[in-house]
């Protein structure tokens, strides 16, 4: 009887191995990487190059934020787009790394931490997305329609731009008589060697600049001198419909929404954004799913974790949906 015991329990681990078989150093988990923004800047995408070959990793991380991702195991070059600048870091040794901390010390600061708990300090080089104020030519971008094609946005756009990760063209332009770091996405990319031709069309524009109060101002005046006018905002705990403030004429609106995004600003906390529509177009545009005609609306964001000025422009054709 206790010989049977014996043969049965050996049988059961017998089943138990087959069931679960112990997993190959091939099939283990790929190592993870922890991306720490420890910056006072957005990091929106990395850049991984190992000669030829290259990758991007989508990020979108505020300062503060932190997440993880599949360690590329290799070493390589990097490039940081953080929206106004590049910061590039040469042979960094992925395969040896467990976490990537960017530190706010000095710009392209770089934190490496080994796998054997040995931090090393990279110092990165530096390349501003924003053009000189006094450069020349700056390719102004006032008007911006449906439809129009890359050729017509600005005929001096440089074939060999840099690119982001969403194939978006990074330029400088003049917008509102100050020079943005700009970014031109596409609707359609030419098929041949990754380059712009006049045919393809603008699908999406986004400027940045630093966040400062005198920048704000400059950017609502000229806005307003274009026959725009406010929407809709949302601050931290506050939501403003402006087409709902029946009782009081255009300039008002203006000033109670000039004194509000001052008042944030001073609280040097928190997330802004406003939308601003053609004024002749905006009772129509508040009560429609879609617009009659063509438009095209402005959506400013105030980042204060960074002190970014964002604008997006986002044109609609009549008959299509926002």
């Amino acid at each position: 009887m206790k010989f049977t015991r014996c043969r049965v329990s050996l049988l059961l681990l017998c089943a138990l191995a087959c069931a679960f078989p112990a997993k190959s150093p091939s099939a283990a988990e790929p190592a993870s990487l922890t991306i720490s923004n420890q910056s006072s800047h957005d990091l929106l995408n990395i850049r991984f190059r190992q000669g030829r070959s290259m990758h991007f990793v989508r990020l979108d991380m505020a300062p503060g934020a932190r997440d993880d991702m599949e360690n590329p195991g290799v070493t390589t070059d990097l490039r940081v787009d953080t929206g106004l600048a590049f910061w590039f870091f040469k042979a960094v040794p992925l395969n040896q790394a467990r976490r990537l901390t960017f530190c706010g010390e000095h710009a392209a600061c770089l934190i490496l931490e080994q796998n054997n708990k040995i931090s090393r300090h990279l110092t990165g080089t530096v390349q501003s997305l924003l053009p000189e104020e006094s450069s020349h030519p700056v390719c102004s971008l006032d008007q911006f329609r449906p439809g129009m094609t890359m050729s017509e946005v600005c005929s001096l756009l440089n074939p060999d731009s840099p690119r982001d990760d969403n194939d978006a063209v990074l330029t400088g332009l003049g917008f509102a008589g100050m020079v943005w770091a700009a970014r031109l996405a596409p609707g359609q990319t030419s098929a041949a060697a990754h380059r712009l031709n006049g045919h393809d069309r603008l699908g999406h524009l986004e400027l940045r600049r630093e966040l400062n109060a005198a920048t704000l101002d400059s950017l609502l005046r000229a806005l307003y001198a274009q026959d725009y006018a406010p929407w809709q905002a949302e601050l931290p705990g506050l939501d403003m419909n402006f087409t709902e403030m029946t009782d009081l004429d255009t300039a008002k609106q203006k000033d109670i929404l000039r004194q509000t995004l001052h008042c944030f600003l001073q609280s040097g906390r928190g997330e802004a954004t406003v939308m601003l529509a053609p004024a002749a177009m905006l009772p129509a545009l508040a009560d429609a799913d879609a617009p009659q005609r063509d438009v095209q609306l402005f959506t400013l964001t105030l980042r204060q974790s960074s002190r970014t000025l964002m604008v997006d422009v986002a044109a609609y054709r009549a008959g299509e949906g926002r």
